[in-house]
């Protein structure tokens, strides 16, 4: 299934730049779930007046008027293709944004590693960023094995640019094994690779317009790389919905998971979800598994 047609030529930070529960200007709304314990990130997806607040209510006119743009027949049901065909064209914005996002980021990104200001980071500047960036990770890893790194959670899987401040994202860019560890020669290897493909003129120096050509060629693949990928986790959550197995799902099945995520965010249980839900522990997870597909390689993060 081609989920991201025309994504190329469209115009990612890491993730999504998420509203906070204070209304500022207005800013893109996710697309997709895979919140894990992020309840700002719930409240941001689903909270249509944008008063940093939502109810039952609200959340399940947000949940009908989903069902009902992806019931594309108008036939009162939801069928596995009209579910995945929905899924993929959300999923395919979200990218899209993510992919503006991520380079309009470019120039700060570049002046944070032009450490002396003349506009170009040299091999030793970039060294300098990429010890940080391996110290940190390896920090975060430590926090992945006792389960402390609950942004591994929030970020979810397989985002177009993964981020090296969450264990899952410093083992996507840089584990090339997948052992579940990242090694100094693994991650020295992978940083000279890098600067030598955006050195573009060969001259030892990175300039901006080479920094944000390697950025922007690496998006597109990653995009290419995700397009690829097959749509059997969505088929899955389908099936998963459609409780008495009859190929339709209706929105009392739909809601079923509608439910649980609500209740699940609502941790004082009072009805609504809001920052002071936010600002409550999420219920205790068992750690994550290292190795084994750490790095993201399944379909994007799960959101129905």
């Amino acid at each position: 299934m081609n989920t991201h047609t025309g994504l190329l030529a469209g115009a990612i930070a890491c993730t999504i730049a998420l509203p906070a529960f204070a209304q500022t200007a207005p800013k893109p709304r996710p697309l997709v779930g895979g919140h894990g314990d992020n309840v700002t990130a719930f409240v941001a997806e689903y909270d249509d007046s944008g008063d940093g607040r939502l109810d039952w209510a609200e959340f399940e006119a947000f949940r009908r008027h989903r069902f009902d743009a992806t019931d594309a027949d108008r036939g009162g049901t939801v069928e596995i293709e009209e579910y995945v065909r929905e899924f993929a064209q959300r999923r395919g914005e979200a990218l899209r944004r993510q992919r503006e996002a991520q380079l309009a980021q470019a120039g700060t990104r570049f002046a944070a590693l032009d450490t002396d200001h003349d506009g170009k980071v040299s091999r030793a500047e970039f060294d300098a960023s990429g010890r940080q960036v391996f110290d940190a990770g390896q920090k975060t890893l430590a926090a992945l094995d006792d389960g402390s790194d609950t942004a591994l959670r929030a970020r979810g899987r397989n985002t177009l640019a993964p981020t090296s401040h969450t264990a899952e994202g410093f083992l996507a860019l840089y584990d090339t094994n997948q052992d579940g560890q990242v090694q100094q020669a693994e991650f020295d290897a992978h940083r000279d690779a890098q600067f030598a493909r955006t050195d573009a003129d060969g001259d030892g120096l990175l300039d901006e317009s080479e920094y944000r050509a390697e950025f922007a060629a690496r998006l597109d693949a990653r995009l290419v790389e995700l397009e690829a990928l097959p749509d059997t986790q969505t088929r899955v959550r389908f099936n998963a919905l459609d409780a008495d197995k009859d190929g339709r799902m209706t929105f009392v099945e739909y809601q079923v998971s509608g439910k649980r995520l609500f209740d699940g965010a609502d941790r004082n249980r009072d009805g609504i979800v809001d920052a002071v839900d936010a600002a409550l522990p999420p219920v205790a997870r068992a750690p994550l598994p290292r190795g084994n597909g750490a790095s993201g390689n399944g379909t994007a993060a799960s959101g129905d």
